[in-house]
């Protein structure tokens, strides 16, 4: 970006610099200074002693430099104008990405959250199945006592509340 803005007032220093004077190399290896009508070189005004054909050819020299450096100029233009439009569209593109990747991150942390209550639910389960068939083993074979039998009555409780809590923070996720 810097280089450009630097290539820019290069140019229109240069512009600036040169005014209307436009300095031109024939074929012949001369150097003219094309000044309005009149035609330097060496910094002597040497129009009236070239031939028509040579003013002729010297001035359209200066003027297709001139327009080549108008169209290179114009060009440039037209360059930094894309150049603009295509970092807007970056810009724009790198934002849609990091909303996408955020979206993204979200539904990912949403999906692990949901595993993980499901994971909770299941094990909770599991543990209450697990100690009510223990509790009845233990039952059929008579080796509880009235007091064992609230103890279990309670623990069975606690491990039902724990099932009832993880089914709803699944429910609620989903």
């Amino acid at each position: 970006m810097k280089l450009n803005k630097i290539v820019i007032v290069s140019i229109l220093a240069l512009v600036m610099s040169c005014g209307s004077s436009e300095r031109v190399i024939t074929n012949d290896g001369k150097i003219y200074e094309v000044k309005g009508n009149t035609i330097k070189s060496d910094g002597m005004d040497v129009t009236e002693n070239l031939s028509q054909a040579k003013k002729e050819n010297i001035e359209a020299l200066a003027s297709a430099k001139k327009e080549a450096r108008e169209a290179a100029e114009k060009r440039q233009e037209e360059l930094d104008k894309l150049k603009k439009q295509q970092e807007k569209i970056e810009k724009k593109a790198q934002k849609r990405q990091d909303e996408l990747e955020e979206r993204k991150e979200e539904i990912e942390n949403k999906q692990k959250e949901k595993e993980d209550a499901r994971d909770d639910y299941v094990k909770a389960k599991k543990r209450l199945d697990d100690k009510r068939e223990r509790y009845e083993e233990l039952k059929e074979k008579g080796k509880l006592s009235p007091k064992d039998e609230d103890k279990w009555q309670n623990r069975l409780a606690k491990y039902e509340k724990r099932v009832e809590d993880a089914k709803e923070k699944l429910d609620k996720i989903r």
